[in-house]
């Protein structure tokens, strides 16, 4: 019989839904659960409902007051019967455990979130999971985090997040071309105005590639239209639901995030062998990026690291196989994820 397990989660453009999309499509992870989700607030993303409602039951509210979808969630966990409910948000954790405690409920609790305690959204609410009988981790660097919560080792799978195996391969550009793939935010997590300004001190012969939408769009147009060393090399494509279909030649993706949880870009385009030039921020790019097979690492604000990496791909330094950085991240493509995905699930579950 199939272990019943609730997702209380939100369903929003983004990673996070990227992955609950691949769970509900997976044959694997199908046969061993009964996968059904609890959104926490209203979702308007009529495109993936649609979709994910043909193979999951989906509880989507239709308003949006916080304090109304709190006693919905806690209705639903009175008389939830499954055997496991998984929290995207550490504010869930704690109160399916203290619902669970005082009305006698036999659920296991399992954390899963997909930020580092660095994110302003998260904070001291990572004390959270605390309560959580297992949690499961989507990097190394979240798993050191809820190591020094003192959450015992056993009580944490380490297992990252899916990424399809491409058959395209993006093939090295001459002359250089970078390529920015994300949301265009500069300052916070993404830091965009640091790379721009990086960039605006490299010379040679190189350009970058921006696709991506965001809050910051018109002041970034001004950067670089007034920035001479930026005008005529960085263009901006905008949004793009694939944008690695409209790229046929790159050299490096870039990321200069101050934080990350784990940044699916770069795994994406390792899937179609594109090395990533990225900072070695506290979660994340160190699972992913491995000095001279796939790309570099730099530490956040080492923007003198960065500029010897950018000069290395301008000058023609560097020779990466493509197919060396695909098979780089075997552990992460479909078949591997879901063994691992559903072992771990299955040990929380207990």
């Amino acid at each position: 019989m199939k272990e019943k397990v609730t997702f209380i989660t939100n369903l929003e453009p983004g990673g996070i839904t990227t992955v609950l999309h691949h769970l509900v499509n997976s044959k694997a992870i199908q046969s061993e659960f009964d996968l059904s989700f609890f959104l926490f607030k209203h979702s308007d993303y009529s495109e993936m409902l649609n979709q994910m409602e043909k193979l999951v039951k989906i509880d989507n509210p239709n308003f949006k007051n916080k304090i109304l979808n709190t006693l919905r969630l806690i209705n639903f966990l009175i008389h939830f019967d499954g055997s496991a409910v998984v929290c995207l948000g550490p504010v869930q954790v704690k109160l399916a455990e203290k619902i669970r405690k005082m009305f006698k409920k036999n659920y296991k609790v399992i954390s899963w979130i997909h930020v580092s305690s660095i994110d302003p959204g998260i904070g001291e609410k990572i004390n959270n999971l605390k309560y959580a009988d297992y949690n499961l981790a989507i990097s190394t660097g979240i798993k050191r985090e809820l190591l020094s919560l003192g959450i015992p080792e056993a009580k944490i799978g380490l297992l990252f997040n899916p990424i399809k195996r491409e058959s395209k391969t993006i093939t090295k550009a001459a002359p250089c071309k970078f390529i920015y793939i994300g949301r265009l935010v500069l300052d916070g997590q993404k830091n965009l105005r640091g790379l721009l300004e990086c960039l605006s001190r490299i010379q040679g012969n190189w350009s970058l590639d921006i696709y991506g939408s965001g809050s910051d769009m018109v002041e970034i147009k001004q950067i670089i239209s007034n920035q001479e060393n930026l005008a005529n090399r960085v263009h901006l494509k905008g949004w793009s639901k694939n944008p690695f279909n409209d790229i046929e030649h790159a050299s490096a993706l870039l990321l200069n995030s101050n934080f990350e949880g784990l940044p699916m870009v770069i795994a994406e385009g390792m899937s179609y062998g594109i090395p990533a030039i990225a900072t070695d921020c506290k979660t994340g790019p160190e699972d992913l990026i491995k000095s001279n097979l796939n790309g570099y690492l730099y530490p956040v604000g080492d923007y003198s690291k960065l500029s010897e990496y950018l000069k290395k791909f301008i000058n023609d330094d560097v020779d990466f196989d493509s197919q060396k950085i695909k098979d780089s991240i075997d552990f992460l493509y479909d078949d591997s994820y879901d063994q691992r995905f559903a072992r771990l699930l299955k040990k929380g579950i207990g």
